[in-house]
């Protein structure tokens, strides 16, 4: 009992007492001569369960968020392939056909998220938000597909960590936020682990190097995307930014599936029905959820940890290709060590730790 009330009287002094919470009209305002600040853990009476600290909390989520989408993005290079080769043979659709129609997909699981968040649309946030969707969304969803009809999943995964780097040029130039020592160890960590184990793992084809360039201008749209998000939309909600980005770039997409004829090869082919699976499942999850994550994750840690998931990626994608059969080399394991460890830099790791 008396420990419950030295944990009262701490919490009293640290954030404050109302008299009417108390449920005693005499009751007065303890008095404490010390400021203190919140305690990192509360011990509460009725449940006698550790509470973490919000900043706790957040470098936990921060991780598990990361985590998630590296395996869900790690996949989706495979998934956009199948669907556009279901079966591996013959194309059913075109890079631009599934580009837009991921997007129409997505924007409709979001429709009624967005819907509830009109409230939220100022005609400043507007423009910012279509600048989101389209540099993260609908740019990207048609550049990969269309570059995937002639290099590998796998190396589209590794090309994907330019956002990184374009993030950071980004942040600098337009928006004065210099990376800490830490972060940029992080880059040169990341960014040579990942080279070492696909340089090992997967055969260059620079007779090819325009559609690598395709991927290359993918994530500098991504990279602006997610500066966009960090730095002008933070007053919104993780879920609004994603469900009214989606909501603006649906009419151009719903548009351009229609042109495109997009539903003809899904009603009229005979695989039409596995590339529509395969679609469906690159965007209500890794499009529709991944994004919002992504979005939440943006919120919660640094713009430059956040693309730490680029690094993550293609090891995911190395890994799904040994359980289809790939070859996998084990000497790159120290390598795979070497790309965590960068993430963690990226997330002032060591400051956190001395802290």
């Amino acid at each position: 009992m008396r420990l419950m009330r030295v944990i009262f009287f701490i919490n009293s002094c640290s954030k404050g007492y109302r008299r009417e919470d108390s449920g005693f009209s005499n009751y007065k305002k303890p008095t404490c001569p010390i400021q203190l600040n919140p305690p990192s853990f509360i011990l509460y009476p009725k449940s006698n369960i550790l509470s973490l600290h919000p900043k706790m909390k957040s470098a936990n989520q921060s991780w598990i968020i990361l985590i998630f989408l590296a395996f869900v993005w790690g996949s989706s290079f495979i998934l956009m392939k199948k669907s556009m080769y279901p079966t591996g043979g013959e194309m059913v659709l075109d890079p631009y056909q599934v580009g837009t129609l991921r997007i129409v997909i997505a924007a409709l699981v979001l429709m009624p998220f967005a819907i509830r968040d009109f409230r939220f649309l100022t005609k400043k946030d507007f423009f910012l938000l279509a600048v989101a969707g389209v540099t993260g969304n609908l740019i990207p969803a048609t550049l990969f597909t269309l570059a995937e009809t002639q290099i590998d999943s796998s190396l589209a995964g590794m090309l994907n960590m330019g956002t990184s780097f374009f993030v950071v040029l980004i942040g600098i130039f337009f928006y004065k936020s210099k990376p800490s020592k830490f972060q940029v160890a992080g880059l040169v960590c990341g960014a040579s682990g990942l080279y070492m184990i696909l340089h090992s793992q997967i055969q260059f084809d620079f007779g090819k190097i325009e559609y690598a360039l395709l991927i290359l201008l993918a994530t500098l749209s991504y990279a602006i995307c997610l500066t966009t998000v960090k730095f002008k939309l933070q007053h919104l909600p993780a879920l609004a930014i994603t469900s009214l980005a989606f909501f603006i770039i649906l009419w151009p997409a719903l548009i351009s599936t229609l042109l495109l004829g997009t539903f003809d090869p899904l009603t009229n082919h005979p695989d039409g029905m596995k590339a529509l699976g395969f679609l469906t499942i690159l965007s209500v999850v890794g499009t529709a959820l991944a994004v919002f994550l992504f979005n939440k994750l943006v919120s919660v840690a640094s713009h430059i940890f956040a693309t730490g998931v680029t690094y993550l990626m293609p090891v995911v994608a190395v890994f799904l290709g040994v359980l289809d059969g790939d070859d996998f080399k084990t000497a790159n394991i120290p390598w795979i060590a070497l790309i965590i460890t960068g993430v963690w830099l990226l997330n002032d790791g060591p400051k956190k730790l001395a802290k």
